[in-house]
Order: structure tokens, then sequence, then C-alpha cells
């Protein structure tokens, strides 16, 4: 049988394709979660820029429907302002509240979006085991 001898400088070339190998995994693991946060991101901004849309659709059918029933589009649109400026001045009174609110559902929505290839990788351990 022929015995393996002991190389320092195959140790070296062995070490150095280890750092190599883990420098590219850890670029491409954040290349894939970065990725997989901007693609959230640009979701998350088609869907405010919809929900915009249909906000101001409302508004316009709210406001032609209070004027049907004031018999005056002027009072049916300012009616219509009304409620906006209600609804911006109960934004207003409770904006420490509401601001913390969504920075906490921010961060969550970031970790779970950075760390679920994290816990794809885990649930396939468990399904190994």
């Amino acid at each position: 049988m022929e015995e393996r001898k002991f190389s320092l400088s195959g140790v070296f070339q062995k070490s150095k394709e280890y750092i190599d190998t883990r420098f590219k995994l850890v670029k491409l693991k954040l290349v894939e979660r970065s990725s997989r946060l901007i693609a959230s991101l640009i979701v998350d901004v088609v869907k405010t820029v919809f929900t915009v849309f249909v906000v101001f659709f409302l508004s316009l059918a709210l406001g032609f429907y209070l004027g049907e029933l004031l018999d005056s589009n002027s009072l049916g649109f300012l009616t219509t302002a009304g409620i906006f400026v209600l609804l911006i001045v109960l934004v207003s009174l409770f904006e420490n509240p509401i601001e913390r609110l969504f920075m906490n559902l921010s961060i969550k929505r970031f970790l779970q979006k950075w760390n679920d290839e994290i816990d794809e990788e885990n649930d396939d351990k468990g399904k190994q085991d």
C-alpha cells in the first residue's frame, strides 16, 4: 500500500482552495440575499403604486357619490377632502405608535427575507435526519 506523506505545500494549497471556495460561497449567498431583498422591495413599490391608484379612484367615486347625495359635486368633493384631512389629523396624533409599528414590520420583513435561505437549509437538514 502506498502511504501518504505529509506535505506542507499541499496543506497550504488545500487551505488556499478552501478559503477561495468559502469566499465565493459567501459572495454568492450575499448576492442571493440582496437580490431577494431588492425583488421584495420592487414588488412592494408596485403594490404601493397600485394602492395609490385604487385610493385615488375610490376618492373620486366617493366625491361623486356624496355630490349626488348633497346635490352639489363641489360639496361632495369638499366632504371627501374633509375625510382625508381628518385622516391626516388622526395619523399625526398617533404618529409615534404608527411609526414604531411600521418600523417593526419592516425589520421583521427584512430579516425574514434575509434569513429565508437559512430556513430552507435547516428544513432540508431536518428532512435528511
